[in-house]
């Protein structure tokens, strides 16, 4: 008896003890499971708010609605100087041009526009700088010794075209021989007309002779006379200003240059530099002309004012 009450008494308490234990696993189990879930959820929560489009609603920056361009303000129209064509001072070829005027010291044909300025009236006037705030200090005319006038273009800019002087020194030999020759101006656009010119002269003082090319490209060397060491042809670019007949020479191509060593030959107030028929070719003894034979200066006669020259040694 007491070997089944105490086999009773001892049955019984596994089986409460098993239960028990049971109720304790479960409650583990559900807690860990819980803490998964809690973990889970708490995962997801943090990555909605953490992850790399997020922007927490109180933080959003509203667009910013586009401002309008403000407007960009004009430039001012610049006041042009006023001043009377009629008396601005005209260039002579035995007078001597205002001080103001750029030098243009051009040793080569590369580089030029390739092209010739003609004016639009009768008279225009010439700027020592493209600035219409400032007053012009020379006027040009169309015509000068029954030629028309084509001036030859060392630059373009807008609204302006820088040309070589036609005549006239920037002083005299005596006084300072390297302002002689190479005055230069600006034009207004508007004045003018630019015209393609593709011919040219070379006169090479080293070997005498000059070289021609015409508008197709075409060349002629031909043998020439040039200055004596004493009164030597000037250097530089320089343009035909004018063909016509003179006193001692006959018919001639004059430049816009003259001597830098004479103020004046054969009586006259100046010393222009001219192309013209002679003898003596291939040698250097003129006052400083260029001397060609009747036969070869025929392929010049024909050349306009305006037509680059460029005299090299």
């Amino acid at each position: 008896m007491s070997e089944m009450l105490s086999g009773y008494a001892a049955g019984p308490a596994p089986r409460r003890q098993h239960g028990a234990g049971a109720r304790r696993r479960a409650a583990r189990t559900w807690s860990w499971v819980a803490g998964i879930v809690a973990v889970a959820i708490l995962g997801t929560a943090a990555w909605f708010v953490l992850r790399p489009d997020a922007e927490p609603a109180a933080l959003a920056t509203p667009s910013a609605s586009p401002s309008p361009s403000a407007s960009p303000t004009p430039e001012p129209t610049p006041t042009p100087a006023v001043f009377s064509l009629a008396d601005l001072p005209r260039p002579g070829i035995d007078e001597i041009l205002p001080r103001a005027l750029p030098l243009a010291k051009v040793d080569t044909l590369r580089g030029l526009p390739g092209s010739v300025a003609v004016p639009k009236t009768a008279r225009i006037p010439v700027w020592a700088r493209p600035d219409v705030t400032k007053a012009p200090v020379l006027a040009l005319e169309s015509t000068y010794y029954e030629a028309d006038a084509r001036w030859l273009v060392l630059e373009r800019r807008p609204g302006w075209v820088k040309v070589l002087i036609p005549y006239g020194r920037g002083a005299l030999p005596s006084q300072d021989p390297e302002k002689v020759n190479g005055a230069s101006g600006w034009l207004r656009g508007s004045d003018v007309t630019l015209e393609k010119e593709s011919r040219s002269v070379v006169v090479d003082l080293s070997d005498r002779t000059v070289t021609v090319t015409q508008a197709d490209g075409s060349q002629n060397r031909l043998p020439a006379t040039v200055g004596a060491p004493a009164t030597p042809t000037p250097e530089g670019l320089t343009q035909v200003f004018t063909v016509t007949e003179a006193v001692n020479t006959g018919l001639s191509v004059f430049l816009s240059m003259q001597s830098e060593s004479l103020d004046g030959f054969f009586g006259t107030d100046y010393a222009a530099t001219a192309i013209h028929v002679g003898v003596d070719q291939g040698l250097a003894v003129s006052n400083g002309c260029i001397r060609l034979t009747s036969t070869d200066f025929e392929r010049l006669a024909g050349l306009d004012p305006g037509v680059p020259i460029l005299v090299k040694a």
